[in-house]
Order: C-alpha cells, then structure tokens, then sequence
C-alpha cells in the first residue's frame, strides 16, 4: 500500500491528511514497485492551487491539503487569473478553479489569456476564446499571436498584420513577419530589413535594421550587422553599435553583452559596471553575477549586496531567492540575509506566500518563515490502482485519479 501523509501546521495544530494507494484485484503479497516520477509535489501555489502529480496524471492541491481538482490530466499548467490548461492524450482545454471544465478537450494548441482573449489552434488553423470559453474569433487565421494591448499579429498567406479583440483586421497583412506592439510601436520586418509601424499602420522607424525588439521604458534593441545598439521612440541611437547583444529594460537599467563579458547599462546610456563572467537580470533590481564560479548579487550600481558564496541562485520572488550550497537548497533575503536553512534537497520559487521544498523523500510547503505547512511523503512500495484521501473524518475514494466515491461527516 503507498500512503502520502499530509500534514498541516496552522496555529499549533496539526491535522493529517492520508492518502493510500489501494491495490484492487491484487493479492496483499503481489507489492509492485511505484517509480518515484510518479509522485510529486514540488510545484507553486498560484491562484490559491497547486500542482500535483500522482500515478503520472495532474490535479491541484488547496492550501488545506484537499485536492481540489482530481488527478486525471496528463499535463496541466498553473493556474493564472483563475484559469488552468489542462491536456488529455493530445488535446488541450480550459478548466476553473473548481474543477469545472470551462472549454471541451479539443484543441492542439492553447496559451494563456491575455485579457479577454486567449489564442487557440484547432483543424490546423488558429482563433480565439472568451473567458467563458466560446470561440469568439474562429479559427480561420494560418498563424496568430496572443494579444498584447488591443492588437494581436495574424498571417494570411504568409504575411503578417494585426486584428483587434473583435476580429476585424486593422493592419493589412504585408509583412514578412512582425512583433505585437508595446508603447504604441512594433517591430515589422519586410524585404529584409525591420522597421517600427505605429497603431495606424503608418511606417514610424524605417526599415534599416538586421533585427529589431520591442520597446520597453522607451528604449529598443537593435542591430546592424553583428553589432548592437539602444533607440529611442525617435529611433535616435543611444549609444555605438558595439554590442553584442543588450536585454530589455527593467526599472530604468539593463545587461549588455560586449566581447563575451556582461555589464549594466542605465536609461542615459552610462555604463555602470563591465567586465564580468555572467550575468542574470532581477526583477527587483538586483543582479546575479559569477566570480570565481560562484554566485552573488550587486545593485545596478555595480555594488557587491551578496557576496559571491553560491553554486546556484535564482530570482527574488516575494522578497526571497532561492540559493544553493553544496548540493542544498535554501533561501536568502535582499540583504543576503540566510532566512530559511539551506538543508533541502530541492526548492521552488516562493509564490503565494508558500514555497515548495523536499528533503529526503518529504515535500513540505514552506512559508516566509520557514514553518512547514504542509508536508506530502509517499511509501516506496504499491501497485498504484486506487487513492483514498481521507482528511479528518472525510474520506474521498479515487481510481486512476478519478473520484469514484465520497464520504463526508
């Protein structure tokens, strides 16, 4: 029998949570090995849910330890602004925080909405949902983009344009192929070369670029030959085409790359720091950088906040990142600050105030504290037929990640 035992800490009190995996038409001493992959819990929070992986289907997990939304996809994405992709076999669709599907399992393609729009692709051909889950723009386009602000590109006999949230084309499809607009201008390439249109359709930048990115705080990369530079909305270049690549702008600075080094570049094109191994851009404002094959953070000042110390770092989330020193995990705060021990195995990003960890064969959800949540761990041994999820006196009964029966009192 496999057992995942749940346990809840919130306010000194612990409740368990026991799921068994029931061997059905199988004799007590005909135990099967369970391969660890198809138990896992090692996923975010987001919308209040969380993945999780039993008998190699997906379901969600509530912050109380009951699952939510049964085990029966062979994928699904977190959930954002309420909404989850989910896939059967090949075909993917929409379903809601409850469980309920909000759209059949019948597209080859989906991606997140964007507002009221959510791009699909079915029959070979791509359109787009509502949030209630009706096609409101068929599909009928040969290519298609998710909505960025009120336009979306399409292709119609492989060239590009844009159509509104209604449908209706705005920009005539001429282009060999084009970027969804930021900050009223978007990158279009023709004969070549790339070029800035504005929301009307009118050339704004002239077709003089090898490659061209969106704007982001005003400024674009772009480049000539192997060589690039920073414009501004006039198209008025900021800096010599000496770069050999410069990322987007991120509250007012960004990384470059010149000769094979990294450095931070500001807004007014002033250099801040050069000459370094590697680089990761935060979204905090912090940078990670390498000396000696370990990783810290500096300011965009180049200010070294986090001494160098780490094998791996990653992005601060919720005022968090997570670290790793000789093959643990753990987490440090801006200040390089070591708040949560770095003793587990493995770690996720915080993400709803609760993060996910394992140590040993034990998934905990964490929160800022570092208090233990919520821990799921799995026997070595079952033959995976069916799942009894029994919290407190509730018992919910499941077979190949289905719901057969419940009972509550």
């Amino acid at each position: 029998m496999i057992k995942i035992m749940f346990k809840l800490f919130s306010n000194k009190i612990i409740t368990t949570v026991l799921i068994a995996l029931v061997a059905s038409q199988v004799r007590a001493d005909d135990t099967v090995k369970l391969p660890a992959s198809t138990f896992n819990a090692g996923y975010s929070f987001n919308d209040g849910l969380s993945k999780i992986k039993i008998n190699g289907k997906f379901g969600f997990l509530n912050k109380q330890g009951t699952i939510s939304v049964e085990c029966s996809y062979d994928y699904a994405s977190d959930f954002q602004n309420g909404f989850s992709i989910v896939r059967k076999g090949t075909k993917y669709g929409f379903i809601l925080k409850n469980g309920l599907v909000l759209t059949d399992l019948a597209y080859d393609f989906l991606e997140p909405f964007e507002g009221d729009r959510a791009l699909f692709k079915k029959d070979g051909k791509f359109g787009y949902l509502d949030t209630s889950g009706n096609e409101v723009i068929p599909n009928t386009l040969d290519f298609a983009m998710s909505f960025e602000g009120n336009l979306a590109v399409f292709s119609e006999n492989k060239k590009s344009g844009y159509i509104d949230r209604s449908g209706k084309v705005t920009i005539t499809p001429e282009y060999t192929f084009a970027l969804n607009f930021t900050e009223g201008l978007a990158p279009v390439m023709k004969d070549g070369k790339w070029g800035f249109i504005s929301e009307d359709g009118t050339l704004a930048l002239a077709f003089e670029y090898d490659f061209a990115s969106n704007f982001k705080e005003g400024r674009a990369t772009v480049t000539k030959g192997n060589k690039t530079t920073i414009i501004n909305t006039k198209g008025q270049s900021l800096t010599k085409y000496e770069f050999d690549n410069i990322s987007e702008f991120v509250n007012g600075y960004a990384l470059f790359m010149q000769e094979g080094e990294f450095g931070i570049i500001n807004k007014k094109s002033s250099i801040k720091i050069s000459g370094l191994n590697k680089m990761v851009q935060s979204s905090n404002g912090l940078y990670a950088f390498t000396r000696n094959n370990l990783w810290g953070f500096m300011n965009t000042n180049g200010k070294e906040i986090v001494t160098p110390t780490f094998a791996k770092v990653g992005d601060f989330h919720e005022g968090m990142a997570r670290v790793m020193q000789d093959g643990k995990y753990g987490y440090i705060d801006e200040m390089g600050k070591v708040v949560i021990p770095i003793i587990y195995d493995s770690a996720e990003n915080f993400s709803d105030g609760m993060a996910a960890v394992k140590l040993r064969n034990i998934y905990y959800y964490i929160d800022d504290m570092g208090s233990e949540k919520l821990a799921l761990a799995l026997d070595k041994e079952s033959v995976p037929e069916r799942i009894l999820v029994q919290i407190n006196q509730n018992q919910m009964l499941y077979s190949n990640g289905r719901l057969v029966t419940a009972s509550l009192n």
